[in-house]
């Protein structure tokens, strides 16, 4: 185990360093640097206030979805924003699960109802994600880019209709597998595992939990605030690159938003492959730089744009990410101190 992870890791290193150095040769680094050294200080206000208030939101969902279990706005926001950082670092997402952990082993939420309330804000997360590329696609319109209209709209259309499927049958998905998984540990005479029965009992719980959300009626608001969770995040970054690019003779109605929301879709879409670069740097500059160039932008400012746009985006989030860490862990080493002086 311990070879395998250090395997991923050297191989994520490598492909950092190589996709970072092929798209360095294609700019010139002191550009790089004179850009976010003239970085436009209102516009980068403007993105830490958007920033914040997107992580605020997502915080707000879930305290939302724990209800009636109460947890503290304060407590929940640190949880979200050390949740933040393990997301980026880690591959295909499985960073976010971070949140799973934090509230059953930290602040002592059960299993099921930390995973319960992580399954249905992290569907929600993809169901939003159709209806802007949809809205991103007509404002920017055919002959701006490369790709055919017609096929990212059905792409995204299937996408969406694909996940909206998953959502509503997400207890009988889920039922099912824990068929599968009775048929699995009878076969190899695992079934009175400990362990096995801790699983089993868990997982029944945990689809008792979301059929118990379901019932709250809540699913339309929850899309609503989905929505503005996902209208915050892509105005910040909007803001972030304004503020880049301002440098270089770009305002704001120079740069199109909704173009914005295509280029930040194609670098994310990296979260979920099952190997990229140390943090995502390499894989997710590479699906910014790519997107963009296909939209006719500048390939160099495509590049330096995101280069830029992620490194300042990770040292934010990272900053509040360690800040929470630090304050979640203060009391417990307090309460060890006391232990031992006693």
């Amino acid at each position: 185990m311990k070879k395998n992870k250090l395997g991923y890791i050297l191989l994520s290193l490598a492909v950092s360093v190589l996709l970072l150095w092929l798209l360095g040769s294609q700019i010139k680094v002191e550009e790089l640097v004179q850009t976010i050294r003239n970085i436009h200080l209102p516009f980068l206000f403007i993105f830490f206030l958007l920033s914040l208030a997107n992580s605020g939101l997502r915080a707000l969902r879930y305290k939302w979805l724990l209800s009636p279990v109460h947890i503290g706005f304060g407590d929940i926001f640190l949880v979200t924003m050390i949740r933040n950082i393990f997301v980026d670092l880690l591959p295909a997402r499985v960073g976010s699960l971070s949140y799973i952990y934090i509230l059953n082993r930290r602040l002592n939420f059960s299993f099921e109802t930390a995973t319960s309330s992580f399954v249905v804000a992290f569907v929600f997360d993809f169901l939003t994600l159709s209806p802007f590329l949809v809205l991103a696609i007509f404002a920017v319109g055919t002959g701006i880019t490369e790709v055919s209209i017609t096929a990212m709209l059905l792409v995204s259309a299937a996408f969406f209709l694909l996940i909206l499927l998953f959502f509503l049958k997400l207890n009988t998905i889920g039922t099912i597998l824990l068929q599968w998984l009775k048929t699995f540990l009878r076969i190899f005479h695992l079934k009175e595992r400990r362990w096995a029965l801790i699983l089993e009992n868990k997982w029944k719980q945990t689809l008792d939990e979301l059929a118990r959300i379901r019932t709250r009626g809540i699913y339309w608001p929850l899309f609503g605030l989905s929505l503005g969770i996902r209208l915050a995040k892509y105005a910040a970054l909007y803001f972030l690159l304004a503020a880049l690019l301002r440098s270089h003779g770009f305002w704001l109605q120079h740069i199109s938003f909704w173009k914005t929301i295509l280029g930040i879709t194609g670098a994310e879409m990296t979260s979920a492959l099952p190997i990229k670069g140390i943090g995502g740097f390499g894989t997710w500059e590479s699906a910014w730089a790519f997107t963009f160039k296909l939209m006719n932008f500048d390939p160099e400012l495509a590049v330096i744009s995101g280069i830029s746009v992620h490194l300042i985006t990770n040292l934010f989030e990272y900053v509040l990410g360690l800040a929470a860490i630090l304050i979640l862990v203060y009391p417990l080493i307090r309460h060890n101190r006391k232990e031992k002086d006693l």
